[in-house]
């Protein structure tokens, strides 16, 4: 498997255990295409993502979310749990799964101490 059979579009939905005050919107629609996506969430942070397979059920999926541009007063956090404006990289291990033509690719990305529960799950080409 190459990183070209994960093009497509996708829905992405994420839970966190985030309980603070900065409203997270990062949920959404995103494209991959040759391994990586770039897209803008609803506060304007700009989300790029690499996915490298590493076998037939894993990827891992690189993400660096840059907030310079975001809505208002709205930040990011770092692992320590302060506000932010600069980008932030977060990694992760993503299980693929694949079902005839329905792809999932699903998994957490622990960062300082909020967990984050993603799925991308493919709608498109």
């Amino acid at each position: 498997m190459g990183s070209s059979e994960l093009d497509g579009t996708y829905q992405i939905s994420t839970v966190t255990n985030y309980d603070g005050p900065l409203e997270r919107k990062s949920d959404g629609i995103t494209e991959i295409r040759d391994g990586r996506t770039s897209r803008t969430d609803d506060n304007k942070v700009v989300w790029t993502s690499d996915f490298t397979v590493i076998n037939g059920k894993e990827i891992k999926m690189t993400s660096v979310a840059d907030p310079t541009d975001a809505a208002g007063d709205f930040a990011l956090t770092r692992p320590d749990g302060s506000p932010t404006r600069e980008p932030v990289t977060y990694e992760s291990i993503l299980r693929y799964a694949r079902k005839e033509d329905k792809v999932q690719m699903s998994g957490q990305i622990e960062y300082g101490n909020e967990i984050i529960f993603i799925t991308m799950r493919k709608i498109g080409d």
